[in-house]
């Protein structure tokens, strides 16, 4: 697998209302459970872990035990688009 570029990845998330709303709540909150991220953002279970799925597989997030957290790319990318807004 070819990873994303930082710049690709930020056109990846802002894609989405979703991811990007996964994105706000990891950046705001850092690591967070499975739950907390469900009742944060106030979607239906299958939506969020398949969001999350996606987001892992491009290799924005990734899991830590039971924690959801930004990789470093990931990071990199929530940040320009905290910029861009």
């Amino acid at each position: 697998m070819v990873e994303a570029t930082v710049e690709e990845l930020v056109g990846y998330i802002n894609g989405n209302a979703k991811r990007k709303q996964v994105i706000d709540v990891l950046v705001k909150k850092g690591g967070e459970p499975f739950e907390i991220i469900e009742k944060t953002m106030r979607v239906p279970k299958l939506m969020l872990e398949k969001t999350l799925k996606d987001l892992i597989e491009k290799g924005v997030v990734k899991k830590q035990k039971d924690k959801y957290v930004l990789t470093e790319s990931g990071a990199a990318a929530a940040t320009i688009l905290h910029a861009m807004r």
